[in-house]
């Protein structure tokens, strides 16, 4: 019972882990080298990777949808994609309706190696080659150097309000179990242990005849 607990446990925090990794922004320094459209395959595999329907994509008979790409560069010279799509009401909440607008200002800071413009780009979700999924970019500003370190400050206050709500269920649940749930297992052991000494009397009175 001990290992089925420890597994449950990691697995409860991986899961945690991989959500909070994917949902919460993160912040990069990249050089931003070119914005288009491409006609991209949205398949079973991949989709929940991508803005559902309703936040105003549109997708071909053939699966295919228009989406907006970001080629970034980053200062140690890795190549990074982001996608730029509206996100409207559905999770992640970041409410992003902006994506034309954002598409623009990439486009508008683009910028060459011989003449680098360094932007800061927030964004949440993954970068998996092998499901065709990139991060969703949700703002762009520019920064003095590629040796900017920006503070996350959005994903450090939810954070710490997870922090400080878990705290609290963990204090909470802490003095239930002090104050309910330990008296009541001590009672039923109690009567456990005086039900077995009442049976233990009732066999030993019979083998004593």
């Amino acid at each position: 019972m001990y290992w089925v607990r420890v597994v449950l446990g990691v697995t409860f925090g991986l899961i945690v882990f991989a959500f909070l990794d994917y949902t919460l922004p993160s912040q990069n320094t990249v050089r931003i080298t070119n914005t288009y459209s491409r006609l991209t395959a949205i398949t079973p595999s991949n989709q929940m990777f991508y803005a559902a329907d309703d936040a105003g994509t549109v997708e071909n008979a053939q699966g295919l949808r228009d989406v907006r790409f970001i080629d970034t560069v980053r200062p140690n010279g890795r190549v990074f994609v982001y996608r730029n799509e509206d996100t409207g009401w559905i999770w992640p909440p970041y409410f992003k309706y902006d994506s034309s607008n954002l598409h623009g200002l990439a486009t508008d800071m683009r910028s060459t190696v011989d003449h680098p413009r360094w932007v800061a780009v927030t964004a949440y979700g993954w970068r998996m080659p092998w499901l065709s999924t990139y991060p969703n970019a949700i703002s762009i500003r520019q920064v003095t150097g590629a040796d900017v370190r920006t503070t996350n400050w959005a994903a450090l206050i939810v954070l710490t309000v997870m922090a400080i709500m878990l705290l609290t269920f963990w204090r909470m649940w802490a003095q239930f179990r002090e104050r309910t749930i330990d008296p009541t297992v001590a009672r039923m052991d109690a009567g456990a242990d005086r039900a077995r000494g009442r049976f233990s009397g009732w066999i030993d009175g019979i083998r004593g005849r």
